[in-house]
């Protein structure tokens, strides 16, 4: 079954470089142009547009759909909604009901659940963002989380991050909280009220150098 449908779709004009070792279920649909490492598993209700590069080592399954022009490499997705020109990889993992737009970056480590990234946001390292909505333009740095879960009351909340703004390293937003238009987000700050339009958020505590502090 798996060398009859990885030659239906080689027939059809996807490049399989290696189809020993790639993983093609019945239902998925592959548009011409694609080109799939090895290594790739897809399996679901998987709909994949044209021009798409695949792998190596990817994981695909559930009710996926993926558009035109973009690199997936390295990752695991499920459940989840792509458009087009992204790049995505290596070891990200997009989980149920993650929506990207276009011409976005999703980098190494990176985790996304539920939340909706709109067009030319970059995600490059390090980052989970889940239950939340970036607009475009966003910038998050390595090491932002959104706090979404409050163990207390056993609720998510919602995180907003409003085009054009952008988070330092090691960043938390607790939830529910929305960083304005424009806002910047200082390393290391955790964000628990929300932060107006182009303003600056920062809550670090005073840096103190203890001089010969050794006996």
């Amino acid at each position: 079954m798996k060398h009859k449908i990885n030659k239906k779709f080689q027939i059809k004009g996807i490049t399989i470089l290696d189809p020993r070792n790639t993983y093609i279920g019945p239902m998925v649909k592959l548009a011409k142009g694609n080109v799939i490492y090895p290594n790739t598993f897809l399996a679901g209700k998987i709909k994949i547009g044209p021009r798409n590069t695949l792998g190596p080592n990817l994981h695909i399954e559930g009710n996926v759909i993926i558009g035109s022009g973009n690199t997936v490499s390295y990752s695991h997705i499920s459940n989840s909604k792509i458009g087009n020109n992204n790049q995505i990889g290596p070891y990200a993992r997009l989980r149920d009901n993650t929506v990207l737009k276009n011409h976005i970056k999703i980098g190494n480590f990176v985790e996304i659940k539920n939340s909706k990234i709109d067009d030319h946001t970059q995600i490059a390292h390090l980052s989970y963002i889940g239950d939340a909505v970036l607009s475009k333009n966003v910038n998050i740095g390595a090491g932002t989380i959104t706090a979404n879960y409050n163990s207390v009351t056993g609720k998510k909340s919602r995180t907003t991050i409003k085009s054009r703004a952008s988070t330092g390293s090691n960043s938390v937003l607790v939830a529910p909280v929305t960083i304005g238009e424009g806002a910047l987000v200082a390393a290391g700050s955790v964000i628990t009220k929300n932060v107006p339009k182009n303003a600056l958020a920062i809550t670090r505590t005073k840096q103190e150098n203890k001089i010969d502090w050794r006996l």
